[in-house]
């Protein structure tokens, strides 16, 4: 009787230990599949960050807006990044398979970019491959625009309230030298 509450109770943690490892891969097959789903809807979803892009460019430049165009470059960055992601996801993918995904994703999760310009080189698509560096360019510019802009926010509202609420301190020099 003792032999088999042992044999069920490793039986058990066998099938818990299998359930455990195989939600990842689940996820896996799950955002594979779904990034070939999103390959209709990511030009349009590029041509929004874009179209966004160009419209804030004046708060940009108006000193006092600067911070509120800092975030939202920052979210048009995460649209950017998202759209590459799914777009290197899904083209490695459909060009190399489930294994080559997998790789990918145990290198830091963003690996699955660097496998799909690998991919694309060997496989010759020039347009894929320039796509990519059209979608990375636009997610690393949007995102040093963004922390550029929230740089010079903070130095504008630290000017201000320095100027505001000037210091009580009083500097007073030592005659005896």
């Amino acid at each position: 009787m003792e032999k088999l509450k042992s044999a069920s109770g490793m039986a058990a943690g066998y099938l818990l230990l299998f359930v455990f490892l195989s939600i990842p891969i689940f996820f896996l097959l799950g955002a594979a599949e779904f990034s070939v789903w999103a390959l209709d809807w990511i030009p349009g979803a590029f041509a929004i960050a874009l179209g966004a892009c160009v419209l804030l460019m004046p708060l940009a430049i108006i000193p006092a807006s600067r911070g509120l165009a800092a975030n939202l470059f920052s979210i048009t960055s995460l649209v950017f990044g998202a759209c590459l992601w799914l777009y290197t996801l899904a083209f490695t993918y459909l060009e190399w398979g489930m294994l080559a995904v997998v790789i990918g994703v145990m290198l830091a999760g963003v690996g699955v970019i660097f496998t799909g310009i690998v991919a694309a080189i060997f496989a010759g698509a020039w347009g894929v491959l320039g796509n990519m560096a059209l979608l990375f360019a636009m997610f690393v510019g949007s995102r040093f625009l963004s922390a550029w802009l929230a740089h010079l926010a903070e130095q504008r509202r630290m000017r201000e309230f320095a100027y505001k609420t000037p210091s009580k301190v009083t500097l007073t020099r030592n005659s005896d030298g």
